[in-house]
């Protein structure tokens, strides 16, 4: 079975509709709560998970694992997978989901946002939330990973695009993987 670390918004829990759509989905899905957390403070739980995770996976590795972050969580897992990738430690890829990039909270206001594994971002051209230009400025300047910008006519919530979601968790862990431990 495969892993997804699922980082949910500031809106919602560990166990909401997107983290259970994975769930029904076949994935084991780790969800760390975020709940009633600032930025840096989620960063730090998202990590702390994600190396719990790295511990019981074959080689101590993430390599394996895919990481999908919706709004605040995706500003959020972003930051943690970049800083694990530093540290050596890589995930397979990352799924955002109308995904919070222009929060200037700390640490997001000292770093520049870029792909720590391959990216694919979905995000609806009708968010009222997240401008989906946000989006499409990551997208465009992607590095070191490719990120790809799957745009949707959808809202914040992507209700109605949650397949997606899921078909691109599936394509990273199909073809994804030329993230490893370094």
């Amino acid at each position: 079975m495969s892993v997804v670390c699922f980082c949910h918004g500031l809106e919602s829990g560990p166990s909401g509709y997107k983290s259970r759509s994975l769930v029904r989905a076949g994935y084991e899905v780790v969800a760390p709560d975020c709940r009633n957390q600032d930025l840096a403070t989620r960063v730090d739980t998202i990590s702390d998970a994600l190396r719990d995770v790295a511990k019981r996976l074959p080689g101590t590795s993430l390599a394996t694992l895919v990481v999908v972050g919706s709004s605040f969580g995706g500003i959020a897992g972003l930051i943690a997978c970049m800083q694990l990738a530093d540290a050596g430690l890589r995930v397979r890829g990352m799924v955002l989901c109308a995904p919070a990039l222009h929060v200037q909270q700390p640490p997001a206001d000292q770093l520049e946002l870029v792909a720590p594994a391959p990216t694919i971002v979905v995000h609806g051209r009708a968010d009222e939330v997240v401008p989906h230009g946000v989006s499409e400025a990551f997208a465009a300047r992607s590095h070191p990973y490719p990120v790809e910008l799957w745009s949707v006519d959808d809202g914040h919530g992507l209700r109605n695009s949650h397949e997606l979601m899921l078909r691109a968790v599936a394509e990273l862990l199909a073809n994804g993987g030329t993230a490893a431990t370094s």
